[in-house]
């Protein structure tokens, strides 16, 4: 959770003390660029760590912006596992005809390889999937997944990061907001 300090907030105060809602439109612009900010540095990270399109991590990533009354901001993410074609698996499509060699799936960034039994398929909707089957006959078959991005933004080096950068974006984004004011630009 990232917060206003109370020496901030004592400075945005007495430089804004003759301005209607200053404070509260300070913070509550602060704070939500702040959120976008950490969103950003989320989608960096997940990246950083993961083989993942950006868009699949922010996608799922929710902002819940600040306003003058409630000065509060909420990032959340909530998805499911997502399937393991979304991450980097060879081959990335259905082979012409049956391979050989087994599936080499890569989740995570230096790790991942050879999955027994696995094979690429196209479903009849067009979804392109890693499937094993689930006994010895043909049918039944099931999906492989991966992670979810709420359990990839879990992980503690990509939490910590974004903490960081919220933290940092918030001090520097206060004072902007501030002096936006004063300026007579955010009325």
């Amino acid at each position: 959770m990232i917060t206003v300090s109370a020496e901030q907030m004592e400075r945005a105060e007495l430089l804004l003390k003759g301005i209607p809602k200053g404070v509260e439109k300070a913070v509550a612009a602060a704070l939500n660029r702040a959120a976008e900010g950490a969103r950003t540095a989320a989608v960096k990270k997940v990246r950083e760590r993961y083989y993942i399109k950006a868009k699949d991590v922010r996608d799922t990533i929710e902002i819940k912006k600040a306003t003058i009354s409630n000065p509060v901001a909420l990032i959340r993410a909530s998805g499911s596992p997502i399937a393991l074609s979304k991450f980097r698996i060879t081959p990335s499509a259905p082979p012409a005809k049956r391979r050989k060699k087994p599936i080499i799936a890569r989740v995570v960034r230096g790790e991942g390889g050879p999955i027994k039994g696995a094979f690429v398929a196209r479903m009849q909707s067009g979804h392109i999937g890693v499937f094993r089957r689930v006994g010895k006959e043909r049918l039944p078959i099931t999906e492989l997944y991966g992670p979810s991005v709420p359990q990839m933004l879990g992980h503690e080096t990509v939490t910590e990061y974004i903490e960081q950068i919220a933290r940092e974006r918030l001090e520097s984004r206060l004072e902007h907001e501030i002096n936006r004011i004063l300026r007579g630009v955010g009325k």
